[in-house]
């Protein structure tokens, strides 16, 4: 019976759990228990238990099937059967035999959804002592809420909790110390178990997305060599198959056709080539004796750029584990791959190892390590805005990949590393850092934004380039991540002008939002000059439809374009004069304009054109649209007073039913040669109040939107003004200058050239345009997350 007992083995299965529901933000994983048992429950003697007494701690990782991961420790120790369990056993089996004395596994385990494994160790250990002080009652939830109850702290804080007897402290690194790590001097395991050259190389085919397998005797040590290597390949990230420690019943998964990072301890390990599970083109890295095992036509493509690698390597053989031989030149994977190590390398001949380390130690070997790759990855990629193209138009669904010139990009390297490069290039890690920059999501990304400071403080120091680059860093130089995330262009506009088209091109059509556009022309323009305001719109609509080359929406589908019709009492005034060669008559008409409009009954029936308009937009178009505003000459006037006096008012006001007749959804406003500064009847209403552009409720649910006020005069429109210097919500201001070529429009009123000058005027406003109809198409900004419990 005894040996009918611990020859079997039995699934592990799940005793309690808490809290005993899932949170909203982190469901509870059913396979947990796999991964705190990965060869399977086996029974025990009591000598064995006793011999094995003390309890093991480890770690390991489970992957979500939306790729998100979960962080796990458990402690496991044998606890003695009851007679009852055993018997019940010998009894299926049909066994007549009295019943052993067997022992069980047990085992605490702690689920986080960040990689705090010190801290989740040493809660085990302390959950451990607790449940032997209290034997034989068990632990309870009040035991455990300090512990489930805590958040985790912002970066750069700290905080700490009771367990117990114990208080545990938690420290979150600051904003700027990326890639983030909290495994404290297990973050080194991975390079006492191997040498510069084989810890660089295992990097190296991680990010040409290789098959690569871990393996050690101790499961712990696979986890943390894992997490290592995955903190590593930062500002990238591991896209594929993520198991740093295989159980058993999985090990199948040694086949799979894709790229995969996995751990196999030795029992594993002997199973798995015993049945022939390990393909050829597998890499085999044995942590504990510091070998790598790789095809030799994979191996010679492992070539990195020189330049960077032996800078990396001089930076990360002081904390790697030496050669057999002592001469740090000559390893394992230098022997098979084809980068050579630097000649001028020096490591001194006696290292601590990492038991010996103190926390200072440590702390600066960590800072030094990931220091050390993240200045490769700064150096690759540095100017990487160079090698943004927009693709050919004969592409009709273009990749992120199409967007990056990867042929010139690999041209500044030497053609030996070509093969390495272009395979990074291809991995989909790298298309996702590009889609991050492409598309950069509506609330700025602490990785985007780090990197890209990173780069720009590299340029700044660097002698070739410091003269010419000056960039803000805010990031790292206070640790605070900045509101608007990061100040440069992550992408030149054209090319995400073109990405963002091509993105939104593959939705279908009905599932596109469309934008609202009302045009408030100058006095008498739309009357005087009607083809002038037809020839306007048309061009406007073709520069607005060459912002979205990829997108196959109808553009007058998507720009919902209307008319505000209002009545100039200043052109009715001249009406008379204009068969009678009178000069300068718009000038005169936008004067006299001025003057009415101390008159409350004028400033009334503008009002009411304005409510009009807004009113129909919302009828035909809809009222929850994105709405977009182009107001000339006096137009701007009357139409700048009523959106600041409808969003002073908001929804108290009972006839505006919908947010675009409210003013909510206002996301754009261009005032062309406004003639503001010079009203005096609203002045007072409009210094005591300012208009938000893009309006609040719109800045709430697209954080990212490139609206805003944009004010376009020009040098010679004597009723034209500048407003940023007296209206600090105007965000942009452009100056047209009078030709020195001739030109066509030279002829034509000085305030038509608004509607007719392509380049200074026309252009930016169709797109501003686009970039509203582009970002309203991308997801709104949805609730905010809670923070992740310790």
């Amino acid at each position: 019976g005894s040996q009918l007992l611990l020859s079997s083995a039995f699934e592990p299965n799940l005793l309690a759990r808490w809290p005993s529901h899932d949170r909203e933000e982190m469901a509870f994983a059913s396979e947990v228990a796999l991964f705190c048992f990965p060869h399977g429950v086996r029974l025990a003697s009591a000598d064995f238990a006793a011999l094995n007494a003390i309890p093991v701690v480890t770690s390991f990782v489970l992957t979500a099937a939306d790729k998100s991961r979960m962080y796990g420790a458990c402690i496991v120790w044998y606890e003695e059967l009851p007679e009852a369990v055993t018997s019940l056993f010998l009894e299926e089996m049909e066994c007549d035999e009295a019943p052993p004395v067997v022992h069980a596994p047990e085992a605490i385990c702690l689920l986080a959804r960040v990689p705090i494994f010190s801290v989740l160790m040493d809660s085990c250990r302390q959950l451990f002592r607790m449940r032997l002080s209290r034997a034989p009652a068990p632990l309870s939830m009040d035991d455990l809420e300090p512990l489930l109850g805590t958040h985790l702290p912002a970066h750069g804080e700290q905080c700490s909790f009771q367990l117990g007897n114990r208080q545990v402290d938690v420290d979150v690194p600051p904003s700027n110390a990326l890639p983030h790590t909290m495994s404290g001097r297990d973050f080194l395991l991975l390079f006492q178990s191997l040498d510069a050259s084989s810890v660089i190389v295992v990097w190296a085919l991680l990010l040409a997305e290789q098959k690569v397998v871990l393996q050690a005797k101790q499961p712990h040590v696979l986890t943390m060599a894992a997490e290592t290597l995955s903190a590593l390949l930062f500002p990238f990230h591991w896209q594929h198959v993520y198991i740093p420690i295989l159980p058993l019943r999985l090990l199948d998964i040694l086949q799979a056709p894709v790229p995969f990072l996995m751990g196999i301890d030795e029992e594993v390990l002997t199973m798995a080539e015993g049945k022939g599970l390990i393909p050829d083109d597998v890499v085999q890295v044995d942590l504990d004796g510091g070998t790598i095992a790789c095809e030799e036509q994979l191996a010679s493509q492992m070539n990195l750029p020189q330049k960077q690698y032996h800078k990396l390597f001089k930076a990360i053989a002081p904390y790697c584990r030496r050669p057999a031989d002592g001469d740090v030149r000559k390893s394992a994977a230098a022997s098979a791959f084809p980068m050579a190590p630097p000649p001028d390398v020096e490591v001194e001949e006696v290292q601590p190892t990492l038991a010996e380390m103190s926390e200072e130690q440590v702390g600066a070997a960590v800072s030094a390590v990931k220091a050390a790759f993240l200045r490769f990855f700064v150096s690759l990629m540095a100017k990487y805005q160079e090698y943004m193209v927009v693709p050919s138009d004969t592409l009709k669904q273009p990749a992120a990949l199409d967007f990056f010139d990867a042929r010139r990009w690999t041209s500044r390297f030497s053609a030996s590393c070509s093969s390495w490069l272009h395979m990074f290039a291809e991995s989909q890690s790298f298309t996702q850092w590009l889609e991050q920059r492409l598309a950069p999501s509506e609330a700025p990304l602490l990785d985007v934004v780090f990197f890209n400071e990173a780069i720009d403080a590299k340029l700044m120091r660097s002698a070739k380039t410091k003269f010419f680059t000056k960039a803000a860093t805010p990031l790292l130089s206070t640790g605070r991540m900045p509101e608007g995330g990061y100040s440069g262009n992550l992408v030149p506009p054209s090319v995400r002008t073109v990405y963002n088209a091509s993105m939104i091109s593959a939705r279908p059509v009905r599932a596109q939002q469309q934008v609202s556009l009302l045009l408030v022309l100058g006095s008498g323009l739309q009357e005087s000059e009607p083809s002038e305001v037809t020839d306007f719109m048309k061009r406007l609509k073709e520069e607005f439809a060459r912002n979205l080359l990829w997108s196959r929406v109808d553009v007058e589908a998507a720009l919902q374009l209307h008319v505000c019709e209002w009545a100039s009492k200043g052109a009715e005034q001249h009406h008379f004069f204009e068969a009678h060669g009178l000069e300068n008559l718009p000038v005169r008409k936008a004067m006299l304009d001025l003057a009415l409009y101390a008159n409350a009954d004028y400033r009334a029936k503008l009002e009411d054109a304005m409510r009009v308009s807004l009113g129909r937009l919302a009828q035909t178009a809809g009222g929850s649209q994105p709405l977009c505003v182009i107001a000339h000459g006096f137009g701007s006037v009357f139409a700048v007073d009523y959106f600041m006096k409808i969003q002073a008012q908001g929804e108290s006001a009972c006839e505006m039913r919908s947010p675009l007749e409210r003013g909510d959804t206002l996301a754009y406003l261009c005032t062309l040669g406004s003639p503001l500064p010079l009203v005096t009847a609203a002045q007072q209403t409009r210094a005591s109040g300012s208009l938000e552009v893009p309006a609040q409720p719109m800045r709430k649910r697209w954080p990212q939107l490139r609206g805003g006020w944009s004010n376009m005069y020009h040098r010679a429109d004597v009723t034209g003004f500048s407003l940023a210097a007296s209206i600090e919500t105007v965000t942009q201001e452009a100056v047209g200058r009078p030709k020195r070529s001739p030109d066509k429009q030279q002829d034509k009123p000085i305030q038509n050239i608004y509607l007719n000058e392509t380049a200074d005027f026309v252009r930016p406003m169709a797109q501003a345009l686009s970039w509203v109809w582009q970002d309203t198409n991308r997801p709104a900004k949805g609730g905010k997350k809670s923070a992740d419990d310790a």
